[in-house]
């Protein structure tokens, strides 16, 4: 399941290492990227590409665009769906773990 291996990678477990994080800022289209990378234990690697604007102008919003893409680069065999994941802000991202988490957790009994 990727909600377990996103929440393991964004947790700091001790199952997966980082393996690069890269910034990259683009000027004229005032949008920063950021590109990480894990390897587990069982070989899976899994990389999160995340964008924001440089310049977020103030609004209401309590949770602001913020673009992530989860992608499994590598399964090992591991069967993990989806292989990519996209959302538009880290609420979304936060909402769809937590259902993702409880839900696994009500199957298991």
């Amino acid at each position: 399941m990727l909600a377990k291996y996103i929440l393991q990678a964004i947790s700091h477990s001790k199952i997966c290492h980082l393996i690069l994080d890269e910034n990259n800022k683009d000027a004229l289209s005032e949008v920063n990227q950021r590109i990480r990378k894990w390897q587990f234990q069982n070989g899976v690697i899994l990389q999160c590409l995340e964008e924001t604007e440089l310049n977020i102008a103030e609004c209401d919003s309590q949770c602001p665009e913020h673009w992530i893409i989860w992608e499994v680069i590598k399964t090992n065999g591991e069967p993990i769906l989806p292989v990519r994941k996209e959302f538009f802000s880290l609420c979304q991202q936060k909402f769809w773990l937590k259902m993702q988490l409880s839900e696994d957790t009500l199957i298991k009994y």
